[in-house]
């Protein structure tokens, strides 16, 4: 058994504090999904940890009808983006794949912002955001500023934030018609994950978990050389979940399938 070395611990329930009180020996923590087992690793031996469950500002969901987007607090959990009304009626491939992120634990726990912030490579919530053009906020004591999803997971396990930065929000336009997300999973994460926006002039695909980062290409509607040299030019992972010539066969399949295509 793991015992994690003595902490820190700084609770606030005001944003400024936390935002004051957050660097690299000082972690946000909200569900600890991500960062409990990093830690139990010896991944991350931070001093302290900075709770934010208490941090109200950070906990909202607001849908604006006038703008089209959703804006989803960076603590808010899993269980309740999935079932959120607002986000389940403009959002529902976000809904869906947020209800089948990892076990019950892990959705009642685990938060939006820290799936994002660990940028764990077999992610479902990474992918479909990528995938529905998703902006964070991003603020710390420093000042505030906006980037999107792509922006924000430079690599596995990597992210652009300076280690003084705390996700706030993720604000998401609402789903237009077409978009999917579809996983192939055999552990507790995702092995492959792959979201569509398909119209009748273009192919949005992202592919997620089995990459570094979720990778988006924009291909026109019935180009499938362009759709098929994508797929190859992908580097995919080769592990326990599977070789890489296995998820590209799959994720061609799928493709093949959803989009009616021969690749």
């Amino acid at each position: 058994m793991t015992v994690l070395p003595e902490l820190g611990l700084v609770r606030s329930g005001d944003l400024d504090k936390v935002l004051a009180a957050v660097d690299y020996e000082h972690a946000p923590y909200a569900g600890g999904t991500e960062l409990v087992p990093a830690m139990g690793l010896g991944l991350r031996r931070p001093a302290a940890i900075v709770d934010l469950k208490r941090v109200e500002a950070l906990k909202g969901i607001e849908v604006d009808a006038d703008a089209g987007t959703v804006t989803v607090g960076a603590a808010v959990t899993h269980r309740r983006l999935s079932d959120h009304p607002g986000v389940r009626e403009r959002l529902p491939t976000l809904a869906a794949a947020a209800s089948r992120v990892g076990n019950a634990r892990v959705r009642s726990t685990g938060t939006v912002g820290g799936n994002l912030c660990f940028a764990e490579p077999r992610s479902d919530l990474g992918c479909v955001l990528v995938a529905l053009g998703a902006m964070a906020e991003v603020r710390s004591a420093r000042g505030a500023r906006t980037l999107s999803i792509d922006e924000l997971i430079v690599g596995a396990f990597e992210t652009s934030l300076a280690e003084d930065e705390l996700l706030i929000a993720v604000t998401v336009p609402f789903e237009p018609a077409g978009t999917s997300y579809w996983k192939l999973q055999s552990y507790e994460r995702p092995t492959l994950g792959v979201a569509l926006v398909a119209t009748d002039s273009q192919w949005e695909v992202t592919v997620g978990a089995a990459t570094e980062r979720p990778t988006r290409a924009v291909i026109a509607a019935g180009d499938a050389a362009g759709l098929a040299a994508f797929v190859d030019s992908l580097e995919l992972s080769d592990d326990m979940t599977g070789p890489s010539d296995y998820k590209r066969s799959v994720l061609r399949a799928r493709l093949q399938r959803a989009l009616g295509v021969e690749l």
